[in-house]
């Protein structure tokens, strides 16, 4: 992560210091992991939980500083904002913009840990690479992963989940991707998308946030490519498939699923 002092954060993030000024080293959610040095806990607030209620717990685990929405009356410098979440989305993308580091953005209805896995194997033998670690892929884990990025990164592997529309679109203006990939679609979690058009639409958001020299990387084998197409408009596509095909990019063969595993060959 990008070191920052309180004072030189608090403009970037609208936000009212309290308390003598900290230079910030790591960004903490949890209240119950203990914090590394120069760390700063944020109080996020959910539908069933406010972790307002644990910061005094996060300053006993060895947090330096908050990110509140309301003074604390605890002995502890704080950043005061409208809304915390909105607040790290706004810290994670200052991360984004100090750092020249090439982004691939990939999402789907599954199998996106696999292929954000095995796109990280591939650009190592090209550089560094930060990945979204596990399985991590929903807001707060894609801020958390931005805010891991330092200019030492040659690639940033970052894998998007989202339970509604407009959630993928938030992400991805942070994330600032020059490559976004759509793995494939399925109806294996509607809710909150209402059909599989909605699932096709949220999943599309990804493209909505590249540069104009950006490039797209679509399933040949989804029937929704030509939607997703659309979106990228007149951007650079690469394609793949299972197979071999007109038109297609990457493609395997020699496919082998077994006890070990998969494995195959994949052609470019």
């Amino acid at each position: 992560m990008i070191p920052f002092t309180l004072s030189a954060i608090a403009p970037v993030l609208n936000a009212k210091r309290v308390g003598d000024d900290r230079t910030i080293l790591t960004v903490v959610t949890d209240s119950r992991a203990p914090s590394a040095s120069s760390s700063v806990f944020v109080a996020l607030k959910g539908e069933h939980f406010d972790a307002h209620d644990f910061a005094e717990q996060a300053v006993a685990a060895g947090a330096v500083a908050l990110l509140v929405n309301r003074r604390l009356p605890l002995d502890v410098p704080q950043l005061i904002v409208a809304d915390t979440h909105r607040a790290l989305g706004q810290l994670a993308a200052w991360v984004r913009r100090q750092v020249p580091t090439r982004v691939v953005a990939l999402t789907g209805s599954s199998g996106k840990t696999s292929v954000k896995e095995m796109t990280a194997a591939i650009l190592r033998q090209c550089g560094r690479v930060l990945a979204t670690k596990g399985n991590f892929n929903n807001d707060i884990g894609v801020l958390l992963t931005l805010l891991r990025l330092t200019p030492e990164y040659d690639f940033a592997v970052i894998e998007m989940g989202a339970n509604h529309l407009g959630e993928i679109a938030w992400m991805t203006d942070l994330v600032r991707p020059e490559t976004a990939l759509v793995n494939n679609l399925s109806a294996a979690h509607l809710a909150g998308f209402y059909s599989l058009s909605g699932v096709a639409q949220a999943k599309g958001e990804i493209f909505a946030g590249l540069p104009a020299n950006g490039r797209g990387i679509l399933n040949a084998d989804s029937h929704d490519w030509p939607h997703w197409q659309q979106v990228l408009g007149h951007k650079a596509v690469w394609y793949f498939a299972v197979h071999a095909a007109e038109g297609v990019d990457f493609f395997a063969s020699d496919i082998v699923s077994d006890h070990q595993g998969v494995r195959f060959t994949l052609h470019s």
